[in-house]
């Protein structure tokens, strides 16, 4: 019989890709996204704190230049009563106390209006606004007063003087404008101004609409609009010098609650939270599809070792019964084969035909044949059963 030819090894099953993926790659893509997410929150916190902060500084710059526009309205209507002073020489007290009358009641936050003379004595005074607190405090006596009136003589111009305290818990200033009559000094016009009253006037709800506003000279603050409202959680402050004639307040502006709940939109933090969460599932995601991947790949390579097994290894087991005559076997459903059939269907052997020593030396016989050396040393030799 020939030996059949042996079939060549199955080449191993390839890897699948999910089991070159190394075991960390689900973290990394958490860590990535995490980080794409929080670059993106600071982004967008970083935006909005610009925009509030350029909606706080357009405020801040809209309140500072109406003070100076509105300050210096005041100014220039002192520097209109002192050039027909000039031009028409000393008037008359009654006639110059009517002006001034007229001045301080058409401006509410006006507490007097003075003319203090070349020896910084005050022989005139207007009547006090019917609504307004006297001035308990003679206006040229302050320390403050006379260092302001000797800056407004030798710089012939209007100066303010820093933030008095009139009273407790209420302020005010005085504007000094020089008069001089034929080149000469002749004293001044000396208005002092209520703070609260004038700053409120200056700064109406349109004014930097929505943000606190406060107000303070030489670290001591003096006007508050909403003022007791914290700044918030974030530093949104703004601060500007509203530079007036001799005079320098500092203003700090801010958003109020309501007006920092409208501009803080939670967009930052909703992108922040979604990208944790985004993170955290496509992590689990990933990590579930490579772990079902590798199993798969783990199946299919057990599924063809398991079919290679079952293709290159077939057995007869248990007794097989074969007629003591003709040599068939009968297999499980009671049907009778000839076997070498039954043994080339129920394994991968392939079968020759051949003649045994014994067979062939009769069929020799038969043919009136002498037996061949070769088959009757196989006989001698008793090479089969």
């Amino acid at each position: 019989m020939n030996a059949p030819a042996e079939e060549p090894p199955a080449a191993p099953p390839a890897h699948h890709p999910a089991e070159r993926a190394p075991r960390w790659l689900p973290l990394a893509v958490m860590l990535v996204i995490f980080t794409a997410s929080l670059l993106l929150y600071l982004a967008l916190v970083d935006k909005q704190n610009q925009e509030i902060a350029q909606t706080v500084k357009a405020g801040a710059d809209s309140a500072s230049n109406q003070i100076a526009i509105r300050t210096e309205s005041r100014i220039r209507s002192l520097l209109r009563m002192a050039k027909r002073w000039e031009f028409s020489g000393t008037p008359s007290q009654a006639a110059w106390q009517d002006d001034a009358s007229n001045y301080v009641n058409d401006l509410p936050d006006s507490q007097a209006l003075e003319w203090i003379d070349a020896t910084d004595h005050l022989p005139w005074a207007a009547a006090l606004h019917a609504s307004k607190v006297k001035l308990e405090i003679n206006l040229s006596s302050q320390q403050q007063c006379k260092a302001a009136m000797d800056k407004a003589r030798q710089q012939n111009r209007p100066i303010l003087t820093p933030i008095l305290a009139i009273a407790p818990g209420e302020f005010g200033f005085v504007i000094y404008v020089p008069v001089t009559v034929s080149g000469r000094f002749d004293g001044f016009m000396a208005a002092a101004i209520d703070t609260q009253s004038c700053l409120d006037r200056y700064l109406p709800p349109a004014i930097a609409d929505g943000e606190a506003i406060a107000l303070s000279d030489g670290g001591q603050d003096f006007y508050a609009r909403a003022a007791g409202s914290p700044p918030g959680p974030r530093d949104w402050t703004v601060t500007e010098n509203v530079d007036l004639p001799g005079a320098a307040w500092e203003m700090r502006v801010w958003p109020t609650p309501a007006l920092a709940e409208r501009l803080d939109s939670p967009l930052p933090q909703v992108v922040l939270f979604a990208g944790i969460l985004g993170s955290i599932l496509l992590g689990a995601v990933f990590y579930l599809a490579l772990r079902f991947a590798r199993q798969a790949a783990d199946m299919a390579r057990a599924n063809t070792s398991l079919r290679t097994a079952l293709e290159q290894v077939k057995t007869l087991e248990g007794l097989l019964p074969i007629c003591s005559y003709c040599k068939r076997v009968r297999d499980d459903t009671g049907y009778w084969s000839q076997i070498d059939n039954y043994l080339r269907k129920h394994t991968n052997a392939s079968l020759s035909h051949s003649y045994c020593p014994e067979c062939a030396a009769k069929m020799y016989q038969e043919w009136g044949i002498e037996v061949p050396e070769s088959v009757q040393a196989d006989i001698d030799a008793g090479n089969y059963d």
